[in-house]
């Protein structure tokens, strides 16, 4: 087994990630192939987002429990009078990294999940590009920019997440409409260690 590798994750409903955490671009070169067997997807056991590095991370119940998937995000203030900063801005760097996930939403009109961040007064929150879309089987998948999607309503609670080291994807099943709406990002799964 190579020391970094992608793998599959299922999260099984925002409770589950809830009871469990205290708290898009897959890096270049680390893509590499699921061992073989992995079962797919995994459980998801605890969701963190880090203010320092801009990445989500979440711990995958796979193996010896060290493997984990991240994926680039923007993080920012939701108050009125500082306005939202993207990546990279200093007002972010001083903000304890990495910090639990106590929310998690995503929207079929802005095409982006967003994550309430347990930090500071409570409005501080990481949001990262998606596509949306029916898992129909006559519908097919329809990536961001579908008009048949402009009309959910949004933002929609997440009721489960799956990673697919296959397809280098985590998957998040959507509370809305007949339950086979989804949004999906690109990840990078590793094994810390």
């Amino acid at each position: 087994m190579s020391a970094r590798r992608m793998l599959t994750g299922t999260f099984l409903g925002l409770g589950a990630l809830l009871m469990t955490t205290s708290a898009l671009a897959p890096a270049a070169g680390a893509q590499t192939a699921a061992p073989e067997g992995a079962a797919a997807p995994v459980p998801v056991t605890a969701l963190n987002c880090d203010g320092n590095t801009y990445k989500c991370t979440a711990n995958l119940q796979y193996g010896d429990g060290r493997w984990v998937a991240d994926w680039a995000v923007n993080v920012y203030h939701q108050g009125v009078a500082s306005g939202s900063s993207s990546s990279g801005s200093s007002s972010v760097r001083g903000a304890a990294a990495p910090v639990p996930v106590t929310g998690l939403t995503c929207d079929g009109n802005t095409y982006k999940c967003t994550a309430k961040l347990q930090y500071g007064d409570g409005r501080w929150v990481a949001d990262w590009a998606v596509n949306v879309y029916h898992q129909g089987v006559a519908s097919g998948s329809s990536s961001s920019g579908s008009s048949s999607v402009r009309s959910a309503a949004a933002p929609v609670p997440v009721t489960g997440l799956t990673c697919d080291g296959n397809t280098y994807k985590c998957t998040a099943n959507l509370q809305y409409g007949d339950g086979k709406w989804v949004a999906d990002w690109k990840v990078n799964v590793y094994h810390q260690g």
